[in-house]
């Protein structure tokens, strides 16, 4: 008996040691995602690299949170990058110490456009790399 109970422990150690090593991953494997986007979320918006950590709304109105990637610099700068590459234009700019916002904006077919304002907020996280999209379909 005591034997049996020694090769269950022993098959329940190496058991437990597989999930946690295969949970953990490598460093060449890429991160999380995180929580999905709304299945009608316009594709057009280009978010910023790194996790979702919200998304939610449906058409017309939607608000998504990403924790970007730290290393890759300032993560306002990226995310107005990836839309003005996806063809968005600015439209304003808000600069201060509590917040930082962009609005951008994109035609869209039947006379819409589509409008992301995209921002920081020091009360919104403890992390500087957390992005807010509010996104809206207006027309």
């Amino acid at each position: 008996m005591t034997r049996i109970r020694t090769v269950l422990t022993a098959v329940l150690i190496i058991l437990c040691a597989g999930v946690v090593l295969a949970a953990c991953g490598s460093d060449d494997e890429p991160a999380s995602d995180g929580v999905a986007l709304p299945g009608d979320f316009p594709s057009q918006v280009q978010l910023v690299d790194g996790a979702v950590l919200t998304a939610s709304g449906s058409s017309p109105k939607w608000q998504v949170t990403v924790q970007a990637r730290a290393s890759d610099g300032d993560p306002l700068t990226a995310a107005v990058t990836k839309l003005t590459d996806a063809g968005f234009e600015e439209s304003s700019r808000v600069d201060e110490a509590a917040a930082k916002s962009v609005l951008l904006s994109k035609d869209q077919d039947g006379g819409k456009q589509l409008w992301v304002n995209v921002g920081l907020s020091a009360d919104a996280s403890a992390s500087r790399s957390t992005v807010i999209y509010q996104v809206s379909v207006v027309g």
